[in-house]
């Protein structure tokens, strides 16, 4: 923790319309700051706010280079349909962060990751609550999920792992091992496939569009600027303040929040901070089953999620680095179909709508970069949330918050630092 912050003689100025910059800004409103949004797509959420799985999961917040996770890729480099692939014409490009990857994969320092997490995990529930009570994101859905396992070791490994996470504060417990049938029970999309899985009672989801535009409702009326189609084509830090450069003007600030997603990187190197931070994409679609579950469905198996949405059941997951933003590969998505296929039934695959390709902003050792830049204590940066950019959204607004307009973040924000890499 720290009491250190810059004294706010002018506006923050929240560079990204995400659901991380977007609650940045809420929280930050809320204390007594001004604030001006800057956004470089045409609307709010244009990265990867709108096509996910919607999860607030804070029994899964833990970073995703887990021992055995390096392997794992390097085993599945020849393997295009595989859950997380990396382009062999990438290699070269991301030698570095894959380098500083295997080694977060070691036992100890996976466990600081977790360590660390547990932190912003365990107020996941508090800050969406806050923004509940203000009538934002009102349609969370707290029906919990089911995780679904084709072993019934692998369902028992995974239960030990999350009671460990809900013993840490971070989550209610998991509910007892279930069989098959008992899960077709509660269920009936469930396949034959599945042996074993629980329920997570206390995690919820939303969709996180509807989410993105609410926040962006509620600052507009609580007189916060939001300016849409202002790319940032330079941020300076002028010594009493910073200037943000954009598409449509400059705008002067007391500090810049810099919640860019994968975009943050550019920003930030030209005041000397080298993120090591690289596009993971993340696919989805929509499918129609001929009964909509009323919980998530969890396939670890799979590595995807089934989200119950109005209308529309969405299915999300998938990893690809291949060096670019957002290409679409139309292979990504028959690779999760095909991995989906066995686990559940009665789901019109072939009639998929709603497919979206998104950049998810990675750091080799799971951890998002949070805090200010130790040379320029003006811009503080709120980013690489990994796959967890839903979970944490809210509460890193409220961390960022604390610490510009409290002098506390509640936190300890040194394993954030962006200064690690």
């Amino acid at each position: 923790m720290t009491d250190a912050r810059p004294v706010l003689d002018g506006p923050v100025v929240v560079i990204g319309g995400g659901i991380v910059g977007l609650s940045c800004a809420w929280f930050l409103r809320r204390a007594g700051a001004d604030v001006v949004v800057v956004e470089a797509g045409q609307r709010v959420g244009q990265g990867a706010s709108r096509g996910n799985a919607g999860a607030i999961c804070p029994s899964m917040v833990e970073p995703l280079a887990a021992p055995g996770m390096f392997r794992t890729i390097l085993d599945d480099l020849r393997r295009p349909d595989a859950a997380l692939h990396i382009h062999p014409s990438t290699m070269p490009l991301m030698a570095g962060f894959l380098m500083r990857f295997a080694r977060a994969t070691t036992t100890a320092a996976h466990e600081r990751g977790v360590q660390a997490l547990a932190q912003l995990g365990r107020g996941v529930t508090a800050a969406y609550d806050e923004l509940a009570a203000a009538g934002i994101g009102t349609n969370a859905r707290r029906d919990g999920y089911l995780t679904l396992h084709a072993s019934e070791a692998d369902a028992r490994a995974e239960r030990e792992a999350i009671a460990r996470m809900a013993s840490m504060g971070m989550c209610e417990p998991p509910g007892s091992i279930l069989d098959g049938d008992g899960l077709r029970r509660l269920e009936p999309l469930v396949s034959e496939r599945i042996a074993a899985g629980f329920e997570l009672p206390g995690e919820r989801w939303i969709d996180a569009g509807a989410f993105v535009d609410e926040l962006d409702t509620a600052l507009r009326a609580e007189g916060v600027v939001v300016r849409t189609d202002a790319r940032v084509r330079a941020l300076a830090d002028v010594g009493d303040g910073v200037e943000v450069e954009t598409a449509s003007g400059t705008v002067d600030g007391a500090v810049a929040v810099v919640a860019a997603g994968v975009w943050s990187s550019d920003l930030l190197r030209s005041l000397g901070t080298k993120l090591c931070l690289y596009p993971g994409k993340g696919y989805s679609f929509s499918v129609q089953p001929g009964r909509m579950p009323a919980h998530v469905l969890h396939l670890p198996d799979a590595h995807v999620m089934l989200t119950p949405f109005p209308g529309r059941l969405r299915v999300a997951g998938t990893m690809e680095f291949d060096g670019t933003m957002d290409r679409f590969n139309p292979g990504r998505v028959e690779a999760m179909v095909r991995a989906a296929t066995p686990f559940v039934r009665d789901v019109a695959w072939a009639d998929r709508t709603d497919e979206w390709v998104g950049p998810r902003p990675i750091t080799p050792d799971g951890l998002p970069v949070l805090g200010p830049l130790a040379r320029h204590p003006r811009v503080v940066v709120a980013t690489g949330h990994n796959m967890l950019g839903v979970t944490l959204g809210p509460i890193t607004g409220k961390v960022v918050a604390g610490l510009l307009v409290g002098g506390d973040p509640g936190i300890d924000l040194r394993p954030f630092a962006a200064e690690r890499f």
